[in-house]
């Protein structure tokens, strides 16, 4: 008798597995796509695995497990902006917020993505080749400075403004369709 009840206790547990499990590469996917770097996307996803695990017993068995997993993520990918806000290499806290929303998501990710290509046919050949050196070459700010030959922080204020130009060249291009 004894057994069955420490069956029926495992269970959950589980299950709670199970669906962690199952759930990761969706909330790999999600987290990147609310700070667009999928390397720190990878230290939030395993800071939102720790506090899921620590909140197993919150999770109410029959609900969506997916749904909540998103949110617990949500929260994780607001105290690491909030965190490093200070870093500026992560999207504005009211756009994460716009992303976020589920009426939004499907849509705003293509419509974000088309305004993004068009945006970036917009900036200056130099400032194109500093994004695609820092963001899909993962030079580091210090790297690039040092083949640029320039300070750290002249690169950093440089990627600063070609972000802020094209966050709002996206945000027009949104606001107007």
């Amino acid at each position: 008798m004894s057994l069955q009840r420490d069956a029926a206790r495992e269970a959950p547990d589980e299950e709670f597995i199970r669906q962690l499990t199952a759930v990761q590469l969706q909330l790999l996917h999600y987290i990147a796509k609310l700070l667009g770097n999928p390397d720190e996307a990878q230290n939030v996803l395993q800071e939102t695995n720790l506090v899921l695990w620590r909140k197993a017993n919150e999770f109410e068995p029959g609900s969506n497990f997916t749904a909540w997993a998103h949110q617990v993520a949500y929260w994780q990918v607001q105290a690491y902006v909030r965190d490093r806000r200070r870093d500026r290499h992560v999207f504005d806290p009211e756009l994460v917020e716009q992303l976020t929303r589920p009426e939004v998501q499907v849509d705003a990710t293509a419509e974000l993505r088309v305004a993004l290509r068009h945006c970036l046919d917009e900036i200056s050949p130099k400032s194109l080749q500093l994004l695609k050196k820092r963001y899909e070459g993962g030079i580091s700010v210090n790297e690039l400075a040092s083949s640029l030959q320039k300070k750290p922080t002249a690169v950093r204020v440089g990627l600063l403004r070609i972000r802020r130009a094209l966050l709002k060249c996206i945000q027009h291009r949104v606001a107007s369709s």
